[in-house]
């Protein structure tokens, strides 16, 4: 590790003291790959200890525990008290000096590998699956009749699998492909893990790998609710090049990953990766960065549950913004409950920029082997129903709010133009890394009391389930804090904002089902 110990600047900071206002805040949109690799190479955390970094984590995630991720915690603590500060030298060296090999062999360049050229930039739009374990193949070819068929989606599509995955090109699978527009793509140089149901890690090279520049990235149980190229109109993904989905669960504290990244911990959402939509030409390096993670999977995913969270580190480490939905995700599930509770979610169904669900994301349903069937697999939705009011208030001038040192965006910013800084580190009033206007405030402090937790198993469904909770903590006596601001939101702390929504009063879920078995969907299966 040696190797990587001369790293240390003037500028380097050396305490949690001394660390600027302004470090939370992203570079500007335009600022090149030389800035971001410098400010990661120099950004807080460098020389200190790693219990010093948790300590500074806690002034901003003290209570995250209630939604930390319980599983990584118990697997990974052991790793993660291995890590020292020349560990953290070590990885921040070795990702920025990743990015610099791949900028010298030519990945920015415009002209893509497919094409004869060194890059990977690509050009025009498509949408790009990983399948072939099991039926996941099977469950491509489905979505991808939806997509033609029902959503009239022209966009083209490749299918990345393991070598060991090939398929048998006679099969008729293959052949329906060819009039999908749709191709098979095989990923070189990786092998799927036999010891694993869940083979994560081509996500990242498939993306980076495509021949388009724009991408729309789908798992294989991911179904659209909506034509997915509606995404690229959004006001967010259309400011910053790239739309990410919030996951259930919120990362620890104690997770160095903040100590690698330099960044101080924050209390949001983590990402759920079963939809990514892409800019290559604003954030290949964001991408390839990914890669660098998921080559070396096996080591990464002790800090990420699996490929989801590799992307949003990969963002943070180069000081840059993402945009989000209108609405945090919600708990597809059964029409009715199940023996071990009154509500069963199967599905993570997630939004568009106005709230309106755009996927059906149905990761545990096809892990029920039986029960489910035409008329009795979806019908209700646990989400909030406190927002989004459409259309959001006009942006106003950001000096207004009178709030925060400089955010490199000088814009006050509504519901259906959210990003992750509006929600991050929320406090009662809703005052975040970038506040929004009132809406998101609103969203973001509420937010905050959601608590996902699972229910069943064994010989009944496994599901997931939302309760709600005052998320406010006091101050202890005496003291005065941010807890003790006046509420200025008119928020009702005694009210949960979670409803069950009938997929019948939605007129994009309405006929969703029939629909999908009408095109063959079967809703169990062996692959993940």
């Amino acid at each position: 590790m040696s190797q990587y110990r001369k790293t240390k600047t003037p500028n380097t900071i050396d305490s949690p003291s001394q660390v600027p206002p302004n470090h939370l805040h992203p570079l500007p949109l335009n600022a090149t790959l030389e800035e971001r690799l410098h400010a990661f190479r120099n950004a807080p955390g460098l020389g200190w200890e790693p219990a010093n970094f948790v300590q500074w984590n806690l002034e901003t995630c003290s209570n995250v525990v209630p939604n930390h991720n319980k599983d990584l915690l118990a697997k990974s603590s052991l790793v993660w008290g291995s890590l020292n500060s020349s560990s953290i030298i070590y990885h921040r060296e070795k990702m920025a000096r990743f990015l610099e090999g791949k900028k010298a062999a030519g990945a920015f360049e415009s002209l893509h590998v497919a094409k004869g050229g060194r890059g990977f930039v690509g050009e025009g739009r498509g949408i790009v699956f990983t399948a072939g374990n099991a039926d996941t193949l099977s469950r491509v070819v489905v979505t991808l009749r939806l997509l033609r068929k029902h959503f009239k989606c022209t966009l083209p599509a490749a299918i990345f699998h393991f070598p060991s995955e090939r398929p048998d090109p006679y099969s008729p699978l293959v052949s329906e492909l060819a009039t999908l527009d749709a191709k098979l793509v095989e990923a070189t140089g990786r092998e799927r893990d036999p010891t694993r149901n869940k083979n994560y890690h081509l996500k990242a090279q498939s993306i980076v790998e495509s021949e388009w520049a724009e991408v729309i990235y789908l798992d294989s149980d991911n179904l659209p609710a909506a034509n997915p190229e509606e995404l690229f109109d959004g006001p967010g993904y259309k400011r910053l090049g790239v739309y990410f989905t919030p996951d259930y669960w919120k990362t620890s504290a104690s997770n160095p990953i903040w100590h690698i990244l330099g960044v101080q911990c924050r209390d949001e959402w983590e990402q759920e990766a079963g939809q990514i939509v892409i800019d290559k030409r604003r954030h290949l390096d964001a991408m390839l960065l990914s890669l660098y993670m998921l080559i070396d999977w096996q080591y990464w995913f002790y800090f990420s549950d699996g490929d989801k969270d590799v992307f949003r580190f990969s963002m943070l480490a180069l000081r840059k913004r993402w945009a989000l939905p209108g609405r945090y995700v919600g708990g597809g599930g059964l029409p009715r409950g199940t023996l071990s509770g009154d509500f069963c979610a199967h599905t993570m169904q997630q939004y568009d920029h106005a709230g309106r669900p755009m996927f059906i994301h149905y990761n545990l349903l096809k892990q029920i082997p039986s029960g489910v069937y035409l008329g009795f697999t979806w019908g209700r939705t646990k989400q909030v129903a406190a927002y989004p009011s459409f259309p959001s208030l006009p942006p106003m001038d950001w000096n207004a709010t009178g709030r925060v040192p400089y955010y490199p965006d000088p814009v006050l910013r509504g519901g259906d133009d959210v990003e992750a800084d509006m929600l991050a580190n929320a406090d009662d009033n809703g005052w975040t890394i970038y506040p929004g206007d009132e809406e998101v405030r609103r969203r973001a402090a509420l937010e905050r009391g959601i608590r996902p937790f699972f229910h069943g198993g064994g010989n009944t469904a496994f599901c997931i389930d939302m309760r709600w909770e005052d998320p406010r903590v006091p101050d202890a006596p005496g003291e005065q804090g941010r807890w003790r601001e006046p509420m200025m939101l008119g928020i009702d702390w005694t009210k949960s904002p979670l409803e069950i929504a009938d997929w019948k009063n939605d007129d994009r879920l309405r006929d969703f089902e029939p629909v999908m078995y009408k095109l063959g969907f079967e809703p169990s299966g062996k692959g993940f």
